[in-house]
């Protein structure tokens, strides 16, 4: 369970307001549990009509890092990052060079007793070694355009300073290629507002990359996507929703914690309670 003050020291980071889905989200926290802790924060912070939330600066002004004290901070980050990085590919050399034979007969057997991992725990951290090496190069890849895509940019650079330190959020990163690793990753990145983002976040990055590159293989001459209501005699109509960004987080995060399979169901949820209060 996230404190207060952890709470208190993430919003300094942010120069203005802040949506309490997306800090919900940057912390991998209930929305709820967020929203109880900033009421315990009382007039330290304020937020506006849009229920986005700042700290007020004159209460935080001891927490800014000197310069020195920043350079170290990071220089702690990346040793964390590289750790992570540094276990996953140890067991990819154990098992490759099948450095286990003299104990075991096979890989399965002595991940399960040295380490008390499952095969599959072992076969996800190799995985994620192999991702993470693709992601330390440095290169920059021009995005798929489509007017309809999410990603407007012409190009991203990724960031490479910025890796992941789970295995969990190289996962969904497992599906691509390697420059849809680095493209999906980068634009995670950038969700998460140039931190290591969540699994979530790059589950969906990975959506949009994939959207982006369907769209791309669609014909011109197809018919739209996308309908607002589609109406046909002796069938039925047929309804498609639009949310903005802020809306679509704070529905997913509803969402979750409802347990509801689809948004849909969240939003009928939302719609009988209201109902109920009338």
């Amino acid at each position: 369970m996230i404190s207060s003050e952890l709470l208190l020291a993430q919003l300094a980071q942010v120069d203005d307001y802040i949506c309490i889905v997306e800090l919900a989200m940057s912390l991998e926290v209930p929305v709820s549990q967020v929203r109880h802790r900033l009421k315990e924060l009382g007039d330290r912070v304020e937020h506006n009509d849009k229920d986005e939330w700042r700290v007020i600066k004159s209460v935080v002004s001891e927490r800014i890092l000197s310069e020195s004290e920043k350079a170290e901070r990071d220089n702690l980050e990346r040793t964390v990052q590289q750790a992570s990085f540094s276990a996953w590919n140890a067991l990819k050399i154990l098992r490759d060079k099948r450095l286990y034979r003299e104990t075991h007969a096979t890989f399965e057997s002595y991940v399960r007793d040295r380490f008390g991992f499952t095969r599959r725990s072992a076969d996800y951290f190799i995985s994620a070694a192999k991702i993470v090496e693709n992601l330390k190069a440095e290169n920059s890849f021009p995005f798929p355009q489509n007017k309809k895509s999410e990603l407007k940019r012409e190009q991203f650079v990724l960031k490479t300073n910025v890796l992941p330190t789970k295995e969990s959020q190289c996962r969904s990163l497992a599906k691509l290629s390697p420059e849809e690793q680095r493209q999906a990753w980068g634009r995670a990145v950038e969700l998460a507002g140039n931190k290591v983002p969540s699994s979530r976040l790059v589950k969906e990055a990975v959506r949009q990359i994939k959207s982006v590159d369907d769209s791309s293989k669609t014909s011109q001459t197809s018919q739209p996507s996308f309908r607002e209501v589609n109406y046909t005699a002796g069938i039925g109509v047929e309804y498609t929703v639009r949310f903005d960004e802020e809306t679509y987080y704070r529905l997913q995060a509803y969402q979750d914690k409802i347990g509801s399979a689809t948004k849909s169901g969240a939003v009928a949820r939302l719609l009988d309670a209201i109902a109920e209060q009338k």
